[in-house]
């Protein structure tokens, strides 16, 4: 448990929407289904409560679209940026740190790094399956300070 006044850390995971294929249009943005289940999705958090301060997402056309939404729905104080790190076979390693120094923040991402993530922050391995994520998919996590692995607190699949 956290100390009195100590506040838990939340990290909220989402893959971009549903896109357009490669084969129609290269730059693969979000489909019209895509949007609905991204706006859903943020929807749902927000009912929730969720607390995002910053949204972090890759460089990749349905990535910024999504976190374009989330942004206009879930307010966060600190913005939305892109963030180096966030492709589908990145090094998972290479985004601890901005989870270590960062509080209450959102990363949007692709497959199969956002399942391979969350099975570390949970189980410090990246051999165990804690979650899937669909399209849109949200999944909160969070920690106590005085922890080193997250706990999966709610999941959202519009």
């Amino acid at each position: 448990m956290a100390a009195k006044g100590e506040a838990v850390m939340a990290l909220y995971l989402m893959r971009h929407g549903d896109f357009i294929p490669r084969e129609i249009d290269p730059d693969c943005p979000l489909s019209e289904r895509g949007v609905v289940e991204v706006t859903k999705a943020a929807e749902l958090a927000a009912g929730r409560g969720a607390r995002v301060l910053q949204i972090q997402h890759s460089d990749r056309t349905r990535a910024a679209q999504t976190a374009s939404i989330c942004s206009e729905i879930l307010r966060p104080p600190g913005g939305c940026g892109e963030m180096a790190g966030l492709h589908p076979h990145d090094d998972i390693f290479a985004v601890l740190g901005f989870i270590e120094d960062t509080e209450d923040s959102m990363l949007i991402g692709h497959l199969p790094f956002l399942e391979k993530l969350a099975s570390y922050l949970v189980t410090a391995t990246l051999e165990k399956a804690v979650t899937s994520f669909p399209t849109a998919a949200i999944v909160c996590l969070d920690r106590e300070p005085d922890q080193e692995t997250w706990k999966i607190v709610w999941k959202i699949k519009p």
